[in-house]
């Protein structure tokens, strides 16, 4: 079953530059992306950067992201209840 992984923007704050829950995770699930979207051009600003979950199929359900997370920022879940 595929979990259910939650990043709360407001609470992760600086994703660019703690990027801690994208390095610990041993099946690569999380990735780093924009909120802006691509800017031909142009540099992105470090606020716009954002933690998304993009491979759910390989998530083990180790919770090492919500373990490293300074800031209580990710949530994962299965259908069967919250493992948070």
């Amino acid at each position: 079953m595929l979990p259910t992984i939650t990043v709360d923007d407001e609470k992760c704050g600086g994703a660019y530059f703690c990027r801690k829950c994208v390095v610990v995770c041993p099946t690569h699930v999380l990735g780093l992306g924009t909120s802006v979207g691509v800017q031909k051009y142009r540099e992105t600003d470090p606020q716009y950067f954002v933690v998304r979950a993009v491979y759910l199929n390989k998530c083990s359900g180790c919770m090492d992201c919500v373990e490293v997370c300074p800031n209580n920022a990710i949530q994962v879940s299965f259908n069967e209840g919250s493992v948070t």
